[in-house]
Order: structure tokens, then sequence, then C-alpha cells
């Protein structure tokens, strides 16, 4: 098996700065990638404890929370502080969309973000306005990672999107203003935002978080335009691909979190996207219900993810990180991932922690 010690740094061959000098451990190469959910919602608690020392011994590269993370405001506040200390850099990412999609709450606080539908109602500028004072809320939170904007279009009746008004409308160029402007707030604050949900979730007519959503006969082109715009435009940094089904631009059927033809073919050769690609939860029940975990986090860095949510709550394993390294480091041998596949992850990680001064 590639030694779990060391592996030769390869990343200046592929035109990057290495993060680390000399050579860089499996066990670090991985750990960047491994964005970790956890039990708990008080900086006492059990599972804190576990992502500290993950944190601090660089078996993870960040923290996902979620809505049973952010259950009161000297809780969440807490949780964040002790876990900048065990790793300023590392990232602390938390869905801070607006609307129904909130974590951090006004009943906790915080301020409230209207829907995107509001924000569209009340014009560009104003929404501006309400997107600055957020990105400020968040950052002086502890967070360095939201998982927003939503560039997905509008359509009536659909489920995920549509019904708790996530869109910033149904015209291309008008979500990539919103979401542009989104993005500039968050990003002077040093947020990283991840841009979802590629390639358009909009005329779904499922929900991924339960089991597989195909949008094969739905799909549109126009719902990769928001996306392009923004490729165009160089907002887009870091962007996120949907537990998807679309036979049309992957035949095999894997989900777009798993497909290479549709997140290196489409999303980077096409599109000419060079920026990081992060996972949705692959913990949610359309990668669950069909994949092992080995299978997810190998695959998914197969196809081209550089960063992996995990929530690690519904089967929480305390061994992950540890049991991840041990998984790349068997489908590096069997030639199922390649280092160089790793390096290039690594090379997109740490250029998006220097574009948002976590470098």
């Amino acid at each position: 098996m590639i030694s779990r010690r060391g592996v030769l740094a390869g990343l200046t061959a592929l035109g990057a700065t290495p993060a680390f000098a000399g050579t860089i451990s499996l066990d670090r190469l991985v750990g960047e990638s491994l964005v970790l959910g956890f039990l708990g919602s008080t900086p006492d608690a059990e599972g804190a404890d576990r992502i500290e020392r993950d944190l601090a011994d660089g078996r993870i590269g960040g923290v996902l929370f979620l809505r049973h993370n952010a259950r009161t405001r000297d809780g969440v506040l807490g949780l964040a502080r002790r876990f900048r200390a065990a790793a300023p850099n590392a990232w602390l990412a938390i869905d801070q969309e607006g609307g129904f999609v909130q974590r951090l709450t006004d009943d906790m606080g915080f301020t409230d973000i209207p829907t995107a539908e509001q924000l569209l109602d009340m014009g560009l500028d104003s929404a501006r306005a309400v997107f600055a004072q957020a990105a400020s809320e968040l950052a002086e939170s502890g967070f360095s990672m939201n998982l927003a904007p939503v560039a997905d279009l509008q359509h009536e009746g659909n489920q995920v999107i549509d019904r708790w008004a996530r869109a910033f409308g149904d015209d291309p160029d008008v979500v990539a203003a919103y979401c542009g402007a989104f993005i500039d707030a968050m990003e002077a604050e040093g947020v990283a935002c991840a841009i979802k949900h590629f390639p358009g979730h909009g005329r779904s007519q499922g929900d991924s978080h339960d089991g597989f959503v195909d949008i094969s006969q739905t799909w549109d082109e126009v719902e990769a335009a928001p996306f392009a715009r923004l490729i165009e435009q160089d907002k887009a940094h870091l962007i996120m691909g949907g537990h998807l089904i679309n036979r049309r631009l992957d035949p095999s059927g894997d989900p777009v979190t798993l497909s290479a033809p549709i997140l290196q073919g489409l999303l980077r050769e096409q599109m000419g996207y060079q920026g990081a690609i992060i996972t949705d939860d692959l913990d949610m029940g359309a990668i669950r219900n069909q994949y092992s975990r080995e299978e997810a986090i190998v695959q998914s860095l197969a196809a081209g993810n550089d960063l992996l949510l995990i929530s690690n709550s519904a089967d929480a394993d305390p061994d992950l990180p540890r049991r991840a390294v041990d998984w790349v480091g068997a489908a590096l041998d069997e030639g199922r991932l390649s280092l160089d596949r790793l390096y290039q992850a690594n090379a997109h990680i740490q250029t998006l922690k220097a574009h948002v001064g976590r470098g």
C-alpha cells in the first residue's frame, strides 16, 4: 500500500505551490479533503472532542455544522472558537443561504436573511446590503465557508428549490448577478462560497436527501448558464455538484458527485472552470443508500471533487478519517485513484484558501 507516512509531493510538477515542504503524508493529503460533521451542540460535547483532535492532528481539513449543531448562539460560537483554536485555517462550513436554509437564525441573535425570492423583489442594491451584513456576522462567528449561494433556476412546482423560494428567479443573468453579489460580500469577509447545485437542481422532481434524483428528462442546458456566467466573471471559486443523475451528460447513470464526465468533462474542460469542487453531503440518502462510505469517498475524489462533505452523524464513525486514508491507499494501489488526482485536489484547496485569505 502507498505509505501512510509520506508520499513524494508532486504539486510543483502540476504548476502549484506545495503547501508543505519536502513530503506530504498520505494522511495529510486525504485529511485536507475531508470536511466532517459531528454530534453535539455545545463546546463540551464528546463529538467536539474528536473533531478538535482531528483538526489539530491534520486528519481533517474542516468541520461541517448542520442544524443539530447550531442550537444556541453560545453553543455554536463556543464550538467555532474551539475548532479555530485547534486549526486556525481549517474550513468551518455552514449553510447560511437565507430563508428556510439558515443555520444561524434570528432566534439566536443573528440577522434574518430573506428568501432568494424576497431578495429578488427587494432589488439588487438592497440585497447587497443584506449580503454584507450576513457576511460580517458569519465571519465574526468564526465561519470560513458558506454552503451557498443557490445558482439553480426557479421552476414552478419544484419541491427542493421552488418550494422554499431558494432561487433568484428563472433568468440566468439575474441569478448570476445576485449570486455574484452574494459571493463578493462573503469573500470580502474571508468566507468562501460553495455555489450549488451544478448542473442545476431547479427542474428536478425529487429530493436527493431521500434518494436518487434523476434529471435526465427534465434538465435543460439553460440551467448550467448561471454557473457559466459566474465562471466567466471570475466569481466562481468553489462549486458544489448535486447528487443528481443526468444520463444526457453521463450515460453511465452515475450521479454528478461521482461523475468524471460531468465534473471533469463538462465543468472543467468545456466550461473552463479552474476552481475547487466540493461534494454535497455524502451521507445524504442519494449516496448513502447506494454506496458504501468507502465507495463514496474514493469515487468522489476520482471523479474530480477536491473537498468532501460528510455529516458523519446518522451513523457516526469516530475513526472515519483513519479509514478514509486506508481506503484511499488501497484505491491508489489498485489503480482506482491516482496520486496526481490527490495533488490536484490539494492544489485547488490551497488556491481557494489563498483567495479568501486562509492560506
